[in-house]
């Protein structure tokens, strides 16, 4: 019998009642009272009670308070701390009116209480509660354990995507005299829409991409796949740049269709044979850059996101001569709470800055550096990226 076929069995098995009472006469009249709708089992005191609770597991307890040897209390006291089981449904049975006596049975773990002489029509009805209850609660912890092995499966798939994404990021660099690569790669969970890379196109020259795909999970990965996938097809045709943007934003428009998803990215082609950078920005984060050891300005977003409209990509481009320092993000690198109010753009850009300058800038440290220029450690909330291209002649 498989989970399902179990627990489909014991949503409709009928729990069992245990009658715990030191009277031979009571015993005998609730069991003939209940027998004729449930299964019915009788203790003659509170250790007779526990010792048929561990063999049996019945479903609710009809339990009388006073008794010797071990009284209600006692027997209430057991099963809910000694043994553990909140789930058993206890109705208390006395002779005994006191409120006091009924608060103290409720706040030790009673469900419900019947004070003797009590109408067997209340009696039915109170039992016939704590079996619709129970028969909820089978019903509830059924549909969870069918929600958690639905979660479990979703799980493992999503660590299936995160193992093979992984794969997908550059292992292997250009060998260039002069050129260090730094990366930085934080997904906010198992499966992450931001893509980074950096692959050779000729002797001397390499192509460079940083992207980020809105939202999280399975389907951004598989989007930031196909991106990766195409990138590296026209790298390995030598596209121009220009043109490998404008198909692949055609070919977003037919995956994505009318979904919410886009992608950000921002691409460049650097030839440091002659000193030049051909780039372009669609959407995203301002990429930082320093030609020769000056600071140049971000290099702001020149078309929009991909994925929403047909575009027509122009690429801008820059010259150096003894140095190129470049430095890529995505925004989960500045969108981090502080306390009540989240770190932002403009700060973030001004520390880059600070450290590109002093030849600082060293991404294994970024949480370390972001808490001490800021006094507070960042909480990243979604994927954090970063790269910088680091050359001297």
């Amino acid at each position: 019998m498989n989970g399902d076929d179990s627990g489909k069995k014991q949503e409709r098995e009928m729990p069992k009642i245990l009658v715990v009472d030191d009277s031979a006469t009571m015993r005998n009249f609730l069991t003939r009272v209940l027998e004729g709708d449930y299964e019915v089992d009788t203790a003659a005191d509170g250790v007779e009670c526990v010792t048929k609770f561990i063999a049996g597991k019945p479903g609710v307890i009809l339990l009388d308070l006073l008794m010797p040897v071990m009284d209600g209390f006692d027997v209430i006291d057991k099963i809910r701390n000694g043994l553990g089981d909140q789930e058993v449904i206890i109705i208390v049975l006395t002779g005994q009116d006191e409120q006091e006596i009924k608060a103290k049975a409720l706040n030790s773990g009673a469900n419900d209480y019947l004070t003797k002489p009590f109408h067997v029509v209340e009696l039915k009805a109170r039992v016939g509660v704590a079996i619709r209850q129970i028969m909820l609660t089978r019903q509830l912890q059924t549909a969870n354990a069918r929600l958690q092995k639905a979660y479990d499966i979703i799980d493992d798939e999503v660590k299936l995507v995160a193992r093979l994404q992984d794969k997908l990021l550059p292992t292997e660099v250009p060998v260039i005299d002069g050129l260090e690569l730094k990366s930085l790669y934080m997904p906010s969970g198992r499966a992450s829409g931001d893509y980074y890379d950096v692959f050779g196109l000729e002797d001397g020259v390499i192509r460079v991409v940083m992207a980020d795909v809105s939202g999280h999970g399975p389907q951004a990965a598989f989007i930031m796949a196909i991106v990766r996938t195409l990138f590296k097809a026209d790298g390995d045709d030598r596209s121009d740049l220009a043109h490998s943007i404008d198909q692949i934003n055609s070919h977003l428009l037919d995956l994505i269709g009318n979904d919410s998803y886009f992608v950000t990215l921002f691409a460049a082609d650097i030839d440091f044979n002659k000193g030049e950078m051909k780039y372009l920005s669609a959407g995203h984060c301002p990429a930082l850059i320093m030609l020769d050891g000056v600071m140049g300005e971000p290099l702001g977003a020149q078309i929009p996101p991909l994925g929403f409209f047909p575009v027509s990509s122009t690429l801008s481009e820059c010259h150096f001569s003894s140095s190129l320092h470049l430095f890529l993000f995505t925004d989960g690198c500045y969108e981090w709470r502080m306390g009540d109010d989240f770190f932002s753009l403009d700060p973030f850009v001004e520390i880059a800055e600070e450290l590109m300058l002093s030849n600082s800038l060293n991404l294994d440290s970024l949480e370390d550096i972001l808490e001490e220029k800021t006094g507070m450690r960042p909480v990243f909330d979604d994927d954090v990226t970063a790269l910088s291209i680091n050359w001297t002649s």
